[in-house]
């Protein structure tokens, strides 16, 4: 499970477990805080009885989550916008359109769908700029779906095309 948090604390101490278990002393914050924090991340946060029990936990199961993101269609070219387009279109069955959706307003990828996505994307004709944004997505925030969407937000130090 990944958590990430951002509390002001006057220090923080952690100390490595076994199987990739960490332990985590911080001082100068409140507990209450602390709980709110976990708990608005969609986990559950519990005191530990004793040292060694799991006390953060997740009411759904971890393979049942998907971690996504939604961007500009901004960031893609109009022939990146034609093709997936095109592809989300498709009729075969086991084609394209079973892991890039069109929505309306922009495109919806599964990039967990295939094991190496971007390479699969760069086969079927997308563009380096597009690929790219994709790519770092994906490296930087383990995303598991991108909503490009006409609505989206446009995200700093991605290229971004007038169309």
């Amino acid at each position: 499970m990944k958590l990430s948090l951002n509390i002001e604390a006057d220090s923080i101490n952690v100390l490595a477990l076994n199987k990739g278990r960490i332990a985590i002393d911080m001082d100068g914050i409140e507990l209450s805080q602390l709980v709110d924090a976990v708990n608005s991340n969609g986990c559950t946060l519990r005191i530990a009885d004793e040292p060694g029990t799991v006390s953060v936990e997740s009411p759904v199961p971890f393979r049942t989550r998907l971690s996504g993101l939604c961007c500009s269609t901004a960031h893609i070219t109009r022939e990146d916008n034609s093709l997936l387009y095109a592809l989300s279109h498709e009729d075969p069955e086991y084609g394209n359109a079973e892991w890039i959706h069109y929505t309306g307003s922009g495109y919806l990828i599964r990039l967990d769908a295939w094991t190496f996505p971007i390479l699969r994307l760069k086969r079927l004709g997308l563009s380096g700029a597009c690929r790219r944004l994709l790519l770092i997505l994906m490296r930087r925030y383990q995303l598991g779906i991108i909503h490009l969407d006409a609505f989206g937000e446009l995200l700093p130090d991605f290229a971004i095309f007038d169309w």
